[in-house]
């Protein structure tokens, strides 16, 4: 079994644990369960709401305060795109042995990605699909960003200047 350490400091005390790679899935595992948990909750709380459904209802279906399901709300309305597919939900599936490694890559490789851009006053930067990409390659598997980003280069190319 290989170990992959990993160095925690503490003020000037630096120690290495060593995490078997089925530990070190598991432990991302519980940070993408998190995730796609939170996700789905807006997801929920954004439609029912969309149904007519009150706070109050929605908080009793889900276990949760009113206040909770207000804090929800107000997130789905003010970062829509968290509510919406993208691709850092399909890697957070795989993550969580929801989909196999073979569903993974045929639906990264049919993603419409999206790139990229600085806003038109070029003080901002406005993230693409690919972007969700670029921030889960520790949740991939070996290799997978790579043949990826090989297969997205032509679309990367014809991007408008």
């Amino acid at each position: 079994m290989a170990f992959h350490p990993v160095q925690i400091a503490r003020k000037d005390i630096v120690m290495a644990i060593a995490f078997s790679p089925d530990t070190d899935r598991e432990l991302k595992a519980v940070r993408a369960r998190t995730e796609l948990t939170r996700i789905r909750n807006l997801r929920t709380v954004r439609d029912a709401l969309l149904k007519g459904h009150s706070q109050l209802q929605i908080a009793d279906a889900i276990g949760v305060s009113q206040p909770e399901v207000s804090r929800l709300a107000k997130t789905a309305r003010l970062t829509p795109a968290v509510c919406e597919p993208g691709p850092r939900e399909v890697i957070l599936r795989y993550a969580v042995d929801e989909i196999d490694h073979a569903a993974l890559v045929a639906e990264l490789e049919r993603w419409p990605y999206t790139f990229g851009e600085a806003d038109p006053t070029g003080e901002t930067y406005l993230p693409g699909t690919w972007d969700q990409v670029e921030r889960s390659t520790d949740l991939l598997p070996a290799g997978v960003y790579e043949d990826l980003f090989t297969r997205t280069a032509h679309r990367r190319r014809a991007r408008p200047v």
